[in-house]
């Protein structure tokens, strides 16, 4: 199996890309929140905040343990490849595709699937009928290709046509540095 050669962030056009909802503390990313009044964004939990600002940090902690270097406090979201599903999440979706290969391996962190899915299949007892053992960490870019060999490339078709298979939609991409984001807000 070949890793995807893309990663693919996708956004609400109205509000443009790169916009991570921790990025400026719990207070903002409140009021960001309840601004939120369509899409499946829209559905989140009330103690979503909490659990993104935690995921996070422990995310953060294991990529650093790992050998990763991350050059933010939060990461910049992707999917390994395109995914039909994420579109979903917003009204009006965007999307921009940029080569994996732009990015330096330290400055990249992997989840499979979605990060809150994975560390949840991890954490809850109640879910363990679904839980791989990829789940509840992250990986490096060096170890995508066994990662894909063991388990797979998860897509929405897959997930809705096994129930085993029901919360893999996509392997996630953290990205922790700005310098080729940056490339890519100019041009949006």
């Amino acid at each position: 199996m070949c890793i995807p050669k893309y990663i693919f962030h996708y956004y609400e056009l109205e509000n443009g890309p790169f916009r991570n909802i921790t990025e400026y503390g719990q207070e903002k990313a409140k009021i960001i929140q309840s601004k939120i009044t369509e899409g499946w964004n829209s559905k989140r939990p009330k103690n979503y905040l909490d659990l993104r600002f935690a995921l996070e940090d422990r995310i953060k902690e294991q990529f650093i343990l790992k050998g990763g270097k991350p050059n933010r406090k939060a990461p910049f979201y992707f999917t390994l490849g395109d995914c039909e599903f994420a579109k979903s999440w917003y009204v009006n979706p965007g999307v921009i595709k940029i080569p994996l290969t732009d990015f330096k391996p330290e400055h990249v962190s992997f989840t499979y699937p979605d990060s809150m899915v994975s560390y949840q299949l991890y954490d809850e007892p109640k879910l363990k009928t679904y839980r791989k053992d990829c789940n509840g960490q992250i990986f490096l870019l060096e170890d995508i290709n066994a990662l894909i060999k063991e388990h797979g490339l998860p897509t929405t078709e897959k997930s809705q046509s096994e129930e085993r298979f029901i919360y893999d939609k996509y392997i996630e991409v953290q990205v922790w540095d700005d310098q080729i984001i940056k490339n890519y807000k100019t041009t949006v």
